[in-house]
């Protein structure tokens, strides 16, 4: 998203490759059978959970741009939002029998393990997220404090500056009076 913010482009950088990715999953179903997959279905289900997440989040960021780049880059963002439905329609295309997804009677520790794996890879996902949002907001906050530092400081040269600026007004009217009062002593020594 040239133009944008750099969040943006990270955000689209994670789309395209979960785009990418499901891609793959949903061409790998159509192929697979039983439990490879149910496992793919999971999977991909997961990843466009992710993928809308993705979407929604610039749908925000979007908000905070200017008008110009908004209007310029909503289309983008609405694309996404149709490549995501469409993904979905697919997906279910390719997961249309009902036993293959939910699996045959006695596969229900199969099932747990499955899920079980599913959300403990969730965890992880959601977890590195927040450590890397962690580490972003670590990172403006130390930017943040560096410039409050720089501002302090150009405020107290400001300030010195200011002071040197009077001190040298007192000093050029001191030597105006001074320059005054000679001249007048001259006018003075000349009448006589």
């Amino acid at each position: 998203m040239a133009e944008g913010s750099e969040i943006l482009d990270t955000y689209q950088k994670e789309y395209d490759t979960l785009h990418e990715s499901l891609l793959r999953k949903i061409e790998a179903m159509g192929a697979a059978s039983g439990e490879q997959k149910k496992l793919l279905y999971n999977q991909a289900e997961r990843e466009l959970e992710e993928a809308d997440e993705i979407v929604s989040q610039m749908e925000v960021e979007l908000s905070s741009l200017a008008q110009a780049q908004r209007m310029r880059l909503a289309p983008r963002v609405r694309s996404h939002k149709e490549d995501i439905k469409s993904l979905r329609q697919s997906m279910q295309k390719h997961a249309s029998d009902r036993d293959q997804l939910l699996g045959r009677p006695g596969s229900h520790v199969v099932d747990f393990e499955i899920s079980s794996m599913d959300q403990r890879s969730r965890l992880l996902n959601g977890t590195e997220r927040l450590q890397d949002g962690s580490r972003r907001l670590e990172g403006v906050q130390r930017l943040a404090l560096e410039t409050e530092s720089i501002g302090i400081q150009t405020l107290e040269d400001l300030n010195r500056q200011r002071e040197q600026i009077l001190r040298t007004q007192d000093t050029l009217s001191t030597a105006d009076t001074w320059v005054s009062k000679s001249q007048g002593v001259l006018r003075g020594m000349q009448r006589r």
